[in-house]
């Protein structure tokens, strides 16, 4: 594909952009670390049985399978002896024509499988199904099924795990084919009281969709019979709290999130465009090893930086624009969320400045108040709220403390694990819990009774705190989050 870009950067721009291109020997050094040092440990530690290259399989930090082994344990002993549960891979979806969007697995099966594969599908049998294959009859507890080795199609989309590489791989106590679901699934439902299945989303498609149907034409087979459920909340239990393997991949994600805002700090001049950031956030990120973005990028300059959610990116920067950058990294599924607003031009305004330090306070103030048995919502909300009453009360910007709410007007934060909003059963925290901590003061134009000088500044600063048995840890300050620190960064 030929592709010709007119570059919107000038020879002066270009030369400094060159400039911050030079790695120094600490950045070198922290990337060699996260790169092979953090796996290599990992491994140690956790006792990875891996790599396969045989099956596509290259790191030597993935999660232990006996993690895997472990959730579907604690599962089963929940549900019963008399009680099955069924998982399924997420659908591939197409993107447009005959191209599909990138693969990235259901959160619940990873968690209980490992397995990276579409088309694959879990029955859980506490009270054990009778299993036929090349080894004999035997009974066994669980089945992965997943799709067979087939070289013409490797060749094209790469290596499969297979049936071999699903028991040595993953750790799966048995393996089959996925053209076998049909059977086992009817088989177990035949001695189940009650089957824990998941609803099935809309829109799958291909192999997936047939298999989809095949549960689906179970389900109203036995359900006269069968009690079927949703196990959605006994998995959000188990995935609350994080355990020590997790950290370790949730810790280097923030990392190379952390990394990758530092590059943008380093690489933003007035005169680029919002894209240009993202691409250093991702180029950064991509060069620490991580497979995906946990969402997409925010880079909000100017106007934009008051839209919560903005990630068209195209917009040129301006001298005097601030620019909120909310961008994360996932490493091996687990997420990272990390946001900082930084001026375009180097320096902070006074304006800016004075939000800037309101929404600070906030921040600080709200992982202060983090502990384990407090309360999200009762206990460390209302100290930013708070804040942010007392802040913009200051400045003449409302003169009601209940309208702080036109000027932010989201949640103080949510949990971060396989997904970037995790799961939550409650919000009482808990140690191994990892929360954002996001407040955030947007005023656009034009907003009536403000002054003029305040006009399209939106600040937001993001941090990921994890829940300790003595208080918090900020996992994801590695860059700075200080006015003045940012500038400084920024001059280099």
């Amino acid at each position: 594909m030929k592709i010709h870009m007119t570059s919107p950067m000038n020879s002066e721009q270009t030369e400094r952009g060159a400039g911050n291109r030079k790695y120094s020997l600490g950045r070198i050094l922290l990337i060699v670390l996260l790169l092979v040092i953090t796996p290599l440990l990992c491994s140690a530690v956790y006792g990875q049985d891996g790599p396969y290259p045989e099956y596509g399989i290259y790191e030597p930090d993935l999660l232990p399978t006996s993690f895997y082994k472990s959730n579907r344990e604690t599962l089963m002993k929940s549900i019963g002896d008399t009680a099955i549960a069924v998982f399924s891979a997420a659908s591939r979806h197409t993107r447009n024509g005959d191209m599909q969007y990138r693969y990235r697995q259901n959160d619940n099966f990873f968690y209980l499988t490992g397995c990276s594969e579409p088309n694959s599908f879990l029955i859980l049998a506490p009270g054990g199904i009778m299993l036929h294959d090349s080894a004999g009859n035997r009974r066994v507890r669980e089945i992965l099924f997943v799709m067979p080795r087939d070289p013409k199609a490797e060749t094209w989309t790469g290596r499969r795990l297979g049936v071999e590489g699903a028991r040595k791989a993953l750790g799966i106590e048995a393996a089959l084919t996925n053209s076998e679901f049909g059977k086992y699934l009817s088989n177990s439902l035949k001695t189940a009281q009650v089957a824990y299945v998941p609803p099935q989303p809309d829109g799958d498609e291909g192999q997936a969709k047939a298999f989809a149907d095949t549960l689906s034409q179970a389900e109203s087979q036995f359900r006269d019979k069968v009690d079927f459920r949703d196990p959605s909340y006994l998995l959000t239990k188990m995935r609350r709290v994080k355990s020590p393997e997790e950290l370790v991949l949730m810790k280097t994600a923030a990392r190379m999130s952390a990394i990758a805002h530092g590059e943008i700090m380093k690489g933003c001049m007035a005169g680029m465009y919002e894209f240009q950031l993202q691409a250093i956030f991702e180029h950064a990120c991509r060069m620490v090893g991580a497979e995906y973005m946990a969402y997409p990028c925010i880079c909000g300059s100017g106007e934009n930086s008051t839209i919560l959610h903005y990630d068209a990116n195209r917009r040129q920067l301006r001298d005097g624009d601030v620019i909120v950058l909310d961008c994360g990294c996932e490493y091996h599924n687990y997420a990272s969320d990390i946001t900082r607003t930084i001026p375009a031009g180097g320096r902070f305004t006074q304006p800016q400045l004075e939000i800037y330090r309101i929404v600070l306070a906030a921040h600080d103030s709200a992982i202060a108040a983090i502990r384990a048995g407090a309360s999200f919502y009762n206990t460390v909300t209302p100290k930013a709220a708070g804040i942010i009453q007392d802040g913009l009360l200051s400045l003449g910007i409302i003169r009601d403390r209940a309208d702080f709410k036109k000027f932010f007007n989201h949640g103080l934060g949510h949990p971060v694990g396989l997904d970037v909003h995790d799961v939550m059963a409650d919000d009482l925290l808990s140690p191994g819990e990892v929360w954002t901590v996001e407040p955030g003061i947007y005023i656009p134009a034009n907003t009536p009774g403000v002054d003029p000088k305040y006009w399209n500044i939106g600040i937001r600063i993001e941090d990921e705190v994890l829940v300790t048995e003595t208080g918090n840890e900020v996992i994801s300050a590695f860059v700075p989050v200080d006015p003045l620190a940012i500038e400084k960064l920024m001059g280099k």
